[in-house]
């Protein structure tokens, strides 16, 4: 099938493209999480670095005296992007965690650019079900990690 200026329509090159597409937005949507963290100067209770974005405090501390799953979260990945990990841990281990992984995204969003690779291809690569089971325990421990922190255990 030819097009206007006498090319042969490919569905090969138009998945490449859409895939460079894909992986611009992946790489600026990990770009934008990096950049905000680094904007922010983590609070040093450990949580409310999210303030600073004028959002208001996390509603479960206010009602219950409890935090929640992703308390510390902002704080964690501000530490995280400065090279604090051990604060970045006490904050919010899954914080730290996904940042991590943001910082991943933006690395297989350019590649994802450069090449036109599928981007299902290269999740598919270094994604499991075992991930899957393994960031939903990180997630169920990091929250009693805060909670007991919270609390005064730690």
């Amino acid at each position: 099938m030819a097009g206007a200026m006498g090319r042969t329509y490919s569905p090969m090159r138009a998945n490449r493209m859409a895939n460079r597409w894909l992986g611009l937005v992946v790489a600026l949507v990990g770009l934008a999480l990096i950049g905000v963290a680094s904007s922010l100067t983590p609070a040093e209770e450990g949580i409310g670095t999210h303030k600073s974005l004028g959002l208001p405090e996390c509603n479960w501390i206010a009602t219950m005296d409890l935090p929640c799953p992703t308390c510390g979260m902002t704080t964690a990945f501000s530490h995280t992007v400065r090279g604090n990990w051990l604060e970045a841990m006490q904050a919010q281990p899954l914080g730290l965690v996904f940042c991590i992984v943001a910082a991943m995204a933006v690395l297989g969003g350019l590649w994802t650019l450069l090449t036109g690779a599928s981007v299902g291809s290269l999740v598919a690569t270094v994604w499991n079900r075992w991930w899957v089971w393994g960031l939903i325990v990180l997630a169920l421990l990091a929250w009693v990690w805060k909670v007991l922190s919270h609390i005064g255990v730690f």
